[in-house]
Protein backbone atom coordinates (compact mmCIF):
# COMPACT_ATOMS: atom_id res chain seq x y z
CA UNK A 1 0.00 0.00 0.00
CA UNK A 2 3.08 2.60 0.79
CA UNK A 3 4.62 1.66 -2.39
CA UNK A 4 1.58 2.22 -3.95
CA UNK A 5 1.11 5.44 -2.35
CA UNK A 6 4.81 6.32 -3.22
CA UNK A 7 4.15 5.27 -6.95
CA UNK A 8 0.94 8.04 -7.07
CA UNK A 9 2.79 10.61 -5.22
CA UNK A 10 5.51 10.56 -8.06
CA UNK A 11 2.87 10.45 -10.39
CA UNK A 12 1.12 13.65 -9.10
CA UNK A 13 4.48 15.45 -9.17
CA UNK A 14 5.60 14.66 -13.07
CA UNK A 15 2.20 15.89 -13.91
CA UNK A 16 2.37 18.85 -11.73
CA UNK A 17 5.93 19.57 -13.59
CA UNK A 18 4.55 18.89 -17.10
CA UNK A 19 1.29 20.82 -16.33
CA UNK A 20 3.40 23.50 -15.40
CA UNK A 21 5.54 23.42 -18.52
CA UNK A 22 2.76 23.37 -20.57
CA UNK A 23 1.57 26.54 -19.33
CA UNK A 24 4.41 28.02 -19.85
CA UNK A 25 5.47 27.08 -22.89
CA UNK A 26 2.82 28.74 -24.96
CA UNK A 27 4.67 32.17 -23.55
CA UNK A 28 8.22 30.69 -24.82
CA UNK A 29 6.79 29.56 -28.57
CA UNK A 30 8.93 31.14 -31.54
CA UNK A 31 8.29 34.83 -32.12
CA UNK A 32 7.14 35.68 -28.47
CA UNK A 33 8.60 38.79 -27.67
CA UNK A 34 10.02 39.04 -23.84
CA UNK A 35 11.48 42.12 -22.29
CA UNK A 36 13.39 42.19 -18.97
CA UNK A 37 12.97 38.49 -17.68
CA UNK A 38 12.07 34.91 -18.77
CA UNK A 39 10.41 32.51 -17.50
CA UNK A 40 11.42 28.89 -18.69
CA UNK A 41 10.37 25.69 -16.59
CA UNK A 42 9.50 27.60 -13.77
CA UNK A 43 12.70 29.80 -13.64
CA UNK A 44 13.43 33.54 -13.80
CA UNK A 45 15.86 34.29 -16.45
CA UNK A 46 17.00 38.17 -16.38
CA UNK A 47 17.97 39.15 -19.53
CA UNK A 48 19.69 42.56 -21.23
CA UNK A 49 18.06 45.92 -21.56
CA UNK A 50 15.77 45.57 -25.15
CA UNK A 51 13.08 43.10 -26.39
CA UNK A 52 13.82 39.96 -27.23
CA UNK A 53 12.69 37.63 -29.85
CA UNK A 54 12.30 33.34 -29.02
CA UNK A 55 13.93 31.95 -31.72
CA UNK A 56 13.92 28.44 -31.13
CA UNK A 57 12.84 26.45 -27.94
CA UNK A 58 12.43 22.90 -26.84
CA UNK A 59 13.91 20.04 -25.38
CA UNK A 60 17.33 17.80 -24.76
CA UNK A 61 18.62 15.18 -22.85
CA UNK A 62 21.59 16.13 -20.34
CA UNK A 63 24.95 14.55 -20.50
CA UNK A 64 27.15 13.61 -17.69
CA UNK A 65 31.32 14.13 -18.15
CA UNK A 66 33.76 12.12 -16.11
CA UNK A 67 37.17 13.22 -15.27
CA UNK A 68 38.73 11.38 -18.48
CA UNK A 69 36.25 14.04 -20.75
CA UNK A 70 34.59 11.42 -21.70
CA UNK A 71 30.37 12.01 -22.08
CA UNK A 72 27.35 9.84 -21.64
CA UNK A 73 23.45 10.32 -21.59
CA UNK A 74 21.87 10.90 -19.01
CA UNK A 75 18.42 10.04 -19.37
CA UNK A 76 17.48 9.34 -15.76
CA UNK A 77 17.53 13.24 -15.60
CA UNK A 78 14.61 14.09 -17.89
CA UNK A 79 14.26 16.38 -19.97
CA UNK A 80 15.80 19.48 -19.89
CA UNK A 81 13.85 22.59 -21.54
CA UNK A 82 16.12 25.26 -23.69
CA UNK A 83 14.78 28.43 -24.66
CA UNK A 84 16.67 30.48 -27.08
CA UNK A 85 16.43 34.24 -27.85
CA UNK A 86 18.28 36.73 -29.82
CA UNK A 87 17.67 40.97 -29.82
CA UNK A 88 18.00 42.89 -32.99
CA UNK A 89 19.47 46.37 -33.40
CA UNK A 90 20.91 48.68 -35.37
CA UNK A 91 20.91 46.18 -38.35
CA UNK A 92 22.52 43.20 -36.37
CA UNK A 93 22.29 40.77 -33.62
CA UNK A 94 24.21 42.11 -30.50
CA UNK A 95 23.13 39.61 -27.79
CA UNK A 96 22.26 35.81 -28.27
CA UNK A 97 21.00 34.21 -24.99
CA UNK A 98 20.36 30.31 -24.39
CA UNK A 99 18.61 28.89 -21.59
CA UNK A 100 18.75 25.93 -20.12
CA UNK A 101 16.53 24.49 -17.41
CA UNK A 102 15.06 21.12 -15.30
CA UNK A 103 11.57 20.11 -16.29
CA UNK A 104 11.51 17.30 -13.86
CA UNK A 105 13.50 17.88 -10.25
CA UNK A 106 16.07 15.56 -9.53
CA UNK A 107 17.13 14.30 -5.87
CA UNK A 108 20.81 13.97 -6.44
CA UNK A 109 21.76 17.43 -7.26
CA UNK A 110 22.54 18.67 -10.85
CA UNK A 111 26.28 19.46 -10.56
CA UNK A 112 28.61 22.22 -12.37
CA UNK A 113 29.70 23.07 -16.49
CA UNK A 114 32.93 22.10 -17.50
CA UNK A 115 32.98 26.13 -18.44
CA UNK A 116 33.31 26.91 -14.69
CA UNK A 117 35.97 25.02 -13.71
CA UNK A 118 38.16 25.90 -16.71
CA UNK A 119 41.66 27.80 -16.39
CA UNK A 120 42.40 28.81 -19.77
CA UNK A 121 39.21 31.80 -20.33
CA UNK A 122 39.05 34.81 -19.26
CA UNK A 123 37.42 34.10 -15.92
CA UNK A 124 35.58 31.01 -14.11
CA UNK A 125 34.05 32.16 -10.91
CA UNK A 126 32.21 29.54 -8.15
CA UNK A 127 30.37 32.07 -5.70
CA UNK A 128 29.59 29.04 -3.89
CA UNK A 129 30.11 25.15 -4.55
CA UNK A 130 29.09 21.72 -2.85
CA UNK A 131 27.75 18.73 -3.89
CA UNK A 132 24.49 19.82 -4.89
CA UNK A 133 24.32 23.51 -4.58
CA UNK A 134 26.29 25.58 -7.56
CA UNK A 135 26.70 29.17 -8.49
CA UNK A 136 29.28 30.16 -10.72
CA UNK A 137 29.78 32.44 -13.57
CA UNK A 138 32.46 32.37 -16.50
CA UNK A 139 33.66 34.23 -19.58
CA UNK A 140 35.34 33.10 -22.61
CA UNK A 141 36.05 34.39 -26.29
CA UNK A 142 33.96 32.53 -28.78
CA UNK A 143 35.06 32.86 -32.18
CA UNK A 144 32.67 31.03 -34.94
CA UNK A 145 34.18 28.32 -36.60
CA UNK A 146 33.90 24.42 -37.38
CA UNK A 147 34.44 23.44 -34.15
CA UNK A 148 32.30 26.24 -32.42
CA UNK A 149 28.90 26.75 -34.60
CA UNK A 150 27.68 30.52 -34.34
CA UNK A 151 24.60 30.45 -31.26
CA UNK A 152 21.38 30.18 -32.29
CA UNK A 153 22.51 28.05 -35.18
CA UNK A 154 19.70 27.44 -37.61
CA UNK A 155 17.84 29.67 -35.96
CA UNK A 156 19.55 32.35 -35.54
CA UNK A 157 20.39 32.38 -39.32
CA UNK A 158 16.61 32.11 -40.07
CA UNK A 159 16.08 35.18 -38.09
CA UNK A 160 18.75 37.24 -39.84
CA UNK A 161 17.77 35.94 -43.40
CA UNK A 162 14.34 37.09 -42.70
CA UNK A 163 15.36 40.26 -41.44
CA UNK A 164 18.36 40.84 -43.41
CA UNK A 165 20.67 41.87 -40.02
CA UNK A 166 23.86 40.71 -39.70
CA UNK A 167 25.70 37.84 -37.34
CA UNK A 168 28.86 38.03 -35.76
CA UNK A 169 31.58 35.56 -36.34
CA UNK A 170 32.94 36.27 -32.98
CA UNK A 171 31.11 36.84 -29.38
CA UNK A 172 32.52 36.57 -25.63
CA UNK A 173 30.28 34.41 -23.61
CA UNK A 174 29.14 34.75 -20.25
CA UNK A 175 27.91 31.89 -18.78
CA UNK A 176 26.19 30.86 -15.31
CA UNK A 177 25.07 27.63 -13.84
CA UNK A 178 22.76 27.98 -10.85
CA UNK A 179 21.46 24.67 -9.27
CA UNK A 180 20.46 23.04 -5.85
CA UNK A 181 19.56 19.68 -4.89
CA UNK A 182 16.83 19.38 -7.28
CA UNK A 183 16.73 21.74 -9.93
CA UNK A 184 18.95 23.39 -12.50
CA UNK A 185 19.18 26.80 -14.53
CA UNK A 186 22.16 27.10 -17.16
CA UNK A 187 22.13 30.78 -19.07
CA UNK A 188 24.72 31.87 -21.99
CA UNK A 189 24.56 35.32 -22.61
CA UNK A 190 26.88 35.78 -26.05
CA UNK A 191 27.45 39.14 -26.90
CA UNK A 192 28.79 41.21 -29.93
CA UNK A 193 31.88 43.16 -29.21
CA UNK A 194 30.47 45.61 -31.85
CA UNK A 195 27.67 45.95 -30.34
CA UNK A 196 29.96 47.90 -27.36
CA UNK A 197 31.79 49.67 -29.93
CA UNK A 198 34.77 47.08 -31.00
CA UNK A 199 34.04 45.12 -33.79
CA UNK A 200 35.54 41.49 -33.84
CA UNK A 201 35.80 38.54 -36.07
CA UNK A 202 36.82 35.11 -36.32
CA UNK A 203 40.06 36.21 -38.15
CA UNK A 204 41.31 38.51 -35.58
CA UNK A 205 40.47 36.28 -33.01
CA UNK A 206 43.61 36.19 -31.82
CA UNK A 207 43.89 39.38 -30.24
CA UNK A 208 41.07 38.51 -27.99
CA UNK A 209 42.62 35.21 -26.39
CA UNK A 210 42.69 35.78 -22.54
CA UNK A 211 46.74 35.61 -23.20
CA UNK A 212 46.51 39.16 -25.53
CA UNK A 213 43.65 40.80 -23.74
CA UNK A 214 45.74 42.54 -21.14
CA UNK A 215 47.46 43.99 -23.74
CA UNK A 216 44.04 45.60 -26.02
CA UNK A 217 42.38 48.41 -23.86
CA UNK A 218 39.71 48.58 -25.67
CA UNK A 219 38.56 45.00 -25.85
CA UNK A 220 39.74 44.53 -22.32
CA UNK A 221 37.36 47.34 -21.11
CA UNK A 222 34.57 45.27 -23.25
CA UNK A 223 35.25 41.90 -21.45
CA UNK A 224 35.47 43.98 -18.38
CA UNK A 225 31.82 45.76 -18.96
CA UNK A 226 30.51 41.70 -19.32
CA UNK A 227 31.81 39.88 -16.12
CA UNK A 228 30.48 43.39 -14.58
CA UNK A 229 26.77 43.15 -15.94
CA UNK A 230 27.09 39.38 -15.39
CA UNK A 231 27.85 40.13 -11.80
CA UNK A 232 25.08 41.83 -11.30
CA UNK A 233 22.64 39.15 -12.69
CA UNK A 234 23.85 36.62 -10.63
CA UNK A 235 21.82 37.40 -7.66
CA UNK A 236 18.83 37.63 -9.48
CA UNK A 237 19.19 34.07 -11.43
CA UNK A 238 19.97 32.64 -7.86
CA UNK A 239 16.22 33.89 -6.78
CA UNK A 240 15.18 33.20 -9.94
CA UNK A 241 15.99 29.09 -9.36
CA UNK A 242 12.95 28.88 -7.51
CA UNK A 243 11.43 31.91 -9.02
CA UNK A 244 11.52 34.30 -6.72
CA UNK A 245 12.86 37.23 -8.33
CA UNK A 246 12.16 40.17 -6.77
CA UNK A 247 9.60 42.56 -8.26
CA UNK A 248 12.12 45.57 -8.57
CA UNK A 249 14.43 43.07 -10.77
CA UNK A 250 12.95 43.40 -13.30
CA UNK A 251 15.00 45.92 -15.12
CA UNK A 252 18.92 45.51 -15.39
CA UNK A 253 21.50 47.99 -16.76
CA UNK A 254 23.12 47.89 -19.74
CA UNK A 255 26.05 46.14 -20.72
CA UNK A 256 28.13 49.10 -21.71
CA UNK A 257 29.55 50.90 -19.00
CA UNK A 258 28.74 48.26 -16.63
CA UNK A 259 32.46 48.08 -14.73
CA UNK A 260 32.36 51.64 -13.71
CA UNK A 261 28.52 51.00 -11.91
CA UNK A 262 28.70 50.44 -8.51
CA UNK A 263 27.09 46.94 -7.42
CA UNK A 264 26.76 47.42 -3.95
CA UNK A 265 24.53 50.76 -4.85
CA UNK A 266 22.84 48.87 -7.18
CA UNK A 267 21.91 46.59 -4.31
CA UNK A 268 20.81 49.42 -1.90
CA UNK A 269 18.88 50.77 -4.37
CA UNK A 270 16.91 47.30 -5.36
CA UNK A 271 16.57 47.04 -1.36
CA UNK A 272 15.09 50.77 -1.03
CA UNK A 273 12.67 50.21 -3.91
CA UNK A 274 11.19 46.93 -2.19
CA UNK A 275 10.63 48.10 0.78
CA UNK A 276 8.48 51.16 -0.94
CA UNK A 277 6.63 48.46 -2.41
CA UNK A 278 6.53 46.68 0.67
CA UNK A 279 5.32 50.08 2.71
CA UNK A 280 2.97 51.19 -0.40
CA UNK A 281 0.91 48.32 -0.15
CA UNK A 282 0.49 47.93 3.46
CA UNK A 283 2.91 45.07 4.83
CA UNK A 284 5.28 47.17 6.52
CA UNK A 285 4.61 50.01 8.86
CA UNK A 286 5.81 53.83 8.09
CA UNK A 287 8.05 52.80 11.36
CA UNK A 288 9.27 49.66 10.09
CA UNK A 289 10.14 51.30 6.73
CA UNK A 290 12.53 54.05 8.47
CA UNK A 291 13.93 51.98 10.46
CA UNK A 292 15.02 49.13 7.18
CA UNK A 293 15.84 52.45 4.95
CA UNK A 294 18.57 53.42 7.82
CA UNK A 295 19.69 49.68 7.57
CA UNK A 296 19.83 49.65 4.42
CA UNK A 297 21.73 53.43 4.09
CA UNK A 298 24.15 52.69 6.40
CA UNK A 299 25.00 49.22 4.61
CA UNK A 300 28.18 50.89 3.37
CA UNK A 301 29.86 51.38 6.64
CA UNK A 302 28.68 48.11 8.38
CA UNK A 303 29.95 46.20 5.36
CA UNK A 304 33.10 47.19 5.42
CA UNK A 305 33.29 46.67 9.36
CA UNK A 306 32.46 43.13 8.66
CA UNK A 307 34.90 42.88 6.29
CA UNK A 308 37.46 43.93 8.07
CA UNK A 309 36.46 41.43 11.02
CA UNK A 310 35.84 38.23 8.93
CA UNK A 311 36.72 34.97 9.05
CA UNK A 312 36.62 32.64 6.70
CA UNK A 313 35.53 28.77 7.57
CA UNK A 314 38.93 27.60 7.06
CA UNK A 315 39.90 29.95 9.82
CA UNK A 316 37.21 29.21 12.16
CA UNK A 317 37.48 25.32 11.42
CA UNK A 318 40.85 25.46 12.01
CA UNK A 319 41.34 28.02 15.48
CA UNK A 320 38.24 25.89 17.22
CA UNK A 321 40.03 22.20 16.82
CA UNK A 322 43.48 23.68 17.88
CA UNK A 323 41.85 25.39 21.37
CA UNK A 324 39.12 22.17 21.21
CA UNK A 325 42.06 20.17 21.43
CA UNK A 326 44.27 22.05 24.20
CA UNK A 327 41.35 22.73 26.72
CA UNK A 328 40.21 18.82 26.16
CA UNK A 329 44.27 17.62 26.69
CA UNK A 330 44.31 20.32 29.69
CA UNK A 331 41.30 18.49 31.43
CA UNK A 332 42.52 15.23 30.68
CA UNK A 333 45.79 16.18 32.74
CA UNK A 334 44.87 17.20 35.12
CA UNK A 335 42.20 14.09 35.97
CA UNK A 336 44.50 11.79 35.11
CA UNK A 337 46.98 13.25 37.51
CA UNK A 338 44.49 13.76 40.22
CA UNK A 339 43.84 10.07 40.08
CA UNK A 340 47.83 8.53 39.74
CA UNK A 341 49.31 11.57 41.37
CA UNK A 342 52.60 11.54 39.70
CA UNK A 343 52.92 14.33 37.05
CA UNK A 344 55.22 12.60 34.82
CA UNK A 345 52.90 9.58 34.23
CA UNK A 346 49.63 11.53 33.95
CA UNK A 347 51.65 13.59 30.89
CA UNK A 348 52.59 10.04 29.52
CA UNK A 349 48.93 8.96 29.69
CA UNK A 350 47.52 12.20 28.00
CA UNK A 351 50.10 11.71 25.10
CA UNK A 352 48.59 7.95 24.57
CA UNK A 353 45.29 8.68 24.72
CA UNK A 354 45.86 11.61 22.25
CA UNK A 355 47.73 9.25 19.67
CA UNK A 356 45.12 6.00 20.35
CA UNK A 357 41.93 8.42 20.20
CA UNK A 358 43.20 9.66 16.95
CA UNK A 359 43.97 6.06 15.42
CA UNK A 360 40.86 4.65 16.25
CA UNK A 361 39.08 8.17 15.03
CA UNK A 362 41.17 6.79 11.44
CA UNK A 363 40.49 3.19 11.18
CA UNK A 364 36.70 4.09 12.12
CA UNK A 365 36.41 6.42 8.68
CA UNK A 366 37.73 3.58 7.24
CA UNK A 367 35.42 0.78 8.21
CA UNK A 368 32.61 3.54 7.08
CA UNK A 369 34.32 3.87 3.50
CA UNK A 370 34.58 -0.03 3.07
CA UNK A 371 31.98 -1.80 4.79
CA UNK A 372 29.25 0.93 3.99
CA UNK A 373 30.70 2.69 1.41
CA UNK A 374 30.47 5.75 2.46
CA UNK A 375 33.41 8.55 2.54
CA UNK A 376 33.53 11.55 4.49
CA UNK A 377 34.27 13.88 0.81
CA UNK A 378 31.63 11.90 -0.92
CA UNK A 379 29.76 14.58 -2.74
CA UNK A 380 32.36 17.51 -1.89
CA UNK A 381 32.50 18.40 -5.20
CA UNK A 382 29.50 18.50 -8.18
CA UNK A 383 29.37 16.33 -11.09
CA UNK A 384 30.47 17.91 -14.40
CA UNK A 385 26.51 17.83 -16.22
CA UNK A 386 26.12 19.57 -19.67
CA UNK A 387 22.93 20.02 -21.35
CA UNK A 388 22.76 18.45 -25.30
CA UNK A 389 21.73 21.83 -26.53
CA UNK A 390 22.16 21.72 -30.46
CA UNK A 391 24.40 23.94 -30.64
CA UNK A 392 27.77 23.20 -28.61
CA UNK A 393 29.79 27.18 -27.16
CA UNK A 394 33.05 25.52 -27.55
CA UNK A 395 35.47 22.65 -27.11
CA UNK A 396 37.42 21.90 -23.86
Amino acid sequence: MGAKLHGGRALLTLAACLLGWSSTAAAQEVGTVATGTITVAGKQVPLPPGDFTVIASGTANARIVNKTGIESERLDLGPIRTVTLAQVADGRVPVVVEIAANLVPHHDGWGTTADCTRKDIYAAVSNYKSGWDVSCLYLKPLPVGDTAPAPGGEALARLAGDRGVAVSSFWVVAGLRVADRQDVVDVRYHIDPAALGVPATAANAAAWEPSAIEQQPARLAVVKDIAAWAGTVAAPLSAGLQGRMEPTWTAFPPIAGSAALDPEALERTARAEALKRLRDSGAISDDAFDEQMAVVTGAVAGAGAAEATTWTYAQVAGWKAFTYRVVVTTINAGIDYVFIGRPFAAGVLVVLQVVVNTTKFFFHEMMWQEVFGISPLQREAPNVIEFGRTVVASAN
